[in-house]
């Protein structure tokens, strides 16, 4: 029984985890709230430095939320034996 309940918080974690961060990673590749002088797309633009550390977290928030989420995935199916 706390197996099952430990993985299926491991899977909620983690599926919550790697959508957030990828989509937060997407969204500050592509800055489309940018502008700059030199060239028409937004993704051109030089990234400033917060923009960069927000890039970064919401990465290592994508692979730790992968992690959590096969490691719910082996909890459950550990179980199940």
């Amino acid at each position: 029984m706390k197996a099952k309940r430990s993985s299926t918080v491991l899977l909620i974690i983690g599926a919550v985890m790697t959508v957030g961060g990828f989509i937060t990673s997407v969204v500050y590749l592509f800055q489309p709230w940018r502008t700059c002088d030199y060239d028409d797309t937004p993704s051109a633009c030089a990234m400033l430095p917060g923009d960069a550390a927000v890039l970064m977290a919401a990465i290592i928030a994508t692979m730790l939320g992968v992690f959590a989420f096969v490691g719910g995935l082996i909890v459950y199916l550990q179980g199940r034996r």
